[in-house]
């Protein structure tokens, strides 16, 4: 074998035929391969070349060379992929498929599998779906099921009986993430109380993507804090909280001015961690007007039109929001598209002011109510007294300030009944007050109770 131990491969015959030198023996050359294929415990991912060493005068008798190995480029069979290899489509399953919210680039290659393999395709609106469908190519002729409010329960029975007998299903909406901001929440609830398997297909996501883009959730390994503060940035190298990588999804405001100032007062006002919310284009006036109301210093981030072709993100407080969305050139925007909603949490400042106004309120509720347990509320005899004449006690309210009455003992008797009815009235707006008092009490201490610490510490 000797010198010719190398020359396997069809390369090294074709480099002596151009070169005039005698190809080795066919036979050697298998036997040589073979021999270093069972030396080789590797052989399948090592290559053995040839570096020939060319004479500068005639053509060499004996050929000279030297061996260089190098690891061959990995095939498929010998990587080891950390990702689990595609399967087939699970039977009996319901897979809820995330689909693009505007690019059709953002569609898995699973999704599209498990769309192409599914028998069915549950979804809330049947034309935006086949149209979804149409746009990728996926058949979609008798597979789609319309799922609505109208038919829910009708459905879920007919659906949980198809999965039981082996089918297997897709829940999809118009764009998104379903059950996020959707429905198909008491679907999946009562699929998995009836023992079917539910798995999730990840993908696109209109709030994911809103966090991302304004970069106000924080790692809790991170070391500053003061990107998800929306008044101050003066917080130094704080130890992490529950706050940090937190944040609160509302999904859509109330359509009621009153409504949407509670939730704005009670909920995003006293929250420390971005509150993200959906909106429509023509409401975005009234609730940036309702914020700028109740958080004037607030930051806030309006995305529009996420992964689409007019993709924009307008960061600022909401007054001056508002001051730019009226403007001639933005109000193409407030008239069509799509777009989240993302205010960013309250600075430490601003946390501190808020906490020292809820408790002075609280410290002036409790002397409201203190001063009035002191008053004297009015007496039962009085109180009957008042309710037999309580004819008379209509007619002296009827009476103008000075007495008509011929009689000095009626005149008595009428002024009496009309300081009882007084009292009784002082009675009752008593009553409503401490009502009052007890469901603001009650509202200051849910509110309190988000920020226990520093509640405790100024109260």
């Amino acid at each position: 074998m000797g010198m010719w131990g190398w020359s396997g491969s069809r390369f090294a015959t074709t480099w002596h035929l151009r070169r005039g030198i005698p190809a080795p023996c066919p036979a050697a050359a298998q036997r040589s391969h073979a021999c270093a294929s069972r030396a080789s415990p590797a052989s399948s991912s090592v290559v053995a070349f040839f570096t020939p060493v060319r004479r500068l005068s005639g053509t060499p008798r004996r050929f000279s060379g030297t061996f260089h190995y190098r690891k061959a480029r990995l095939t498929p069979e010998d990587a080891l992929d950390p990702l689990s290899k595609p399967t087939n489509i699970d039977k009996a399953a319901l897979h809820v498929v995330s689909v693009p919210i505007g690019n059709l680039k953002d569609f898995s290659l699973r999704a599209l599998d498990v769309l192409r393999g599914v028998d069915y395709i549950i979804t809330t609106d049947r034309p935006a779906t086949k149209t979804l469908l149409d746009l990728v190519n996926i058949p979609n002729q008798g597979r789609l099921i319309h799922y609505s409010r109208g038919n829910r329960s009708t459905s879920r029975e007919k659906l949980v009986e198809l999965l039981k007998g082996g089918r297997s299903m897709a829940l999809v909406t118009t764009s998104g993430t379903p059950c996020i901001g959707d429905v198909g929440g008491e679907l999946v609830q009562e699929i998995q109380q009836s023992g079917v398997r539910v798995t999730a297909v990840p993908g696109a996501s209109a709030l994911m993507s809103a966090l991302a883009v304004s970069g106000l959730t924080t790692s809790p390994y991170e070391s500053t804090r003061n990107s998800q503060r929306g008044g101050d940035s003066d917080v130094g190298l704080s130890p992490p909280t529950f706050e940090d990588g937190s944040f609160f999804f509302g999904n859509v405001l109330p359509k009621s001015h009153g409504a949407r100032l509670r939730i704005l007062r009670t909920i995003v006002a006293s929250a420390t961690f971005p509150c993200v919310f959906y909106e429509v284009p023509r409401r975005l006036l009234m609730v940036l007007q309702d914020i700028a109301a109740v958080m004037p210093h607030r930051r806030v981030y309006i995305a529009h039109e996420l992964t689409k072709l007019n993709e924009s993100l307008h960061a600022d407080t909401a007054e001056r929001l508002v001051g730019f969305y009226l403007r001639q050139e933005a109000q193409m925007l407030v008239k069509k598209g799509q777009l989240v909603l993302v205010i960013a949490g309250a600075g430490p400042k601003e946390t501190a002011a808020w906490l020292e106004k809820e408790a002075a309120k609280r410290r002036r509720l409790r002397r409201t109510v203190s001063d009035l347990m002191m008053s004297t509320p009015p007496s039962s005899s009085s109180q009957l007294g008042c309710a037999r004449g309580s004819g008379e006690a209509r007619a002296a309210e009827s009476l103008p300030g000075e007495p008509r009455a011929t009689g000095a003992k009626e005149w008595q008797q009428r002024k009496r009944c009309r300081a009882e009815l007084r009292r009784l009235r002082q009675r009752k707006r008593r009553e409503f007050l401490i009502r009052k008092i007890e469901s603001e009490q009650e509202r200051l201490r849910i509110s309190l109770a988000i920020n226990r610490n520093d509640a405790t510490r100024l109260s």
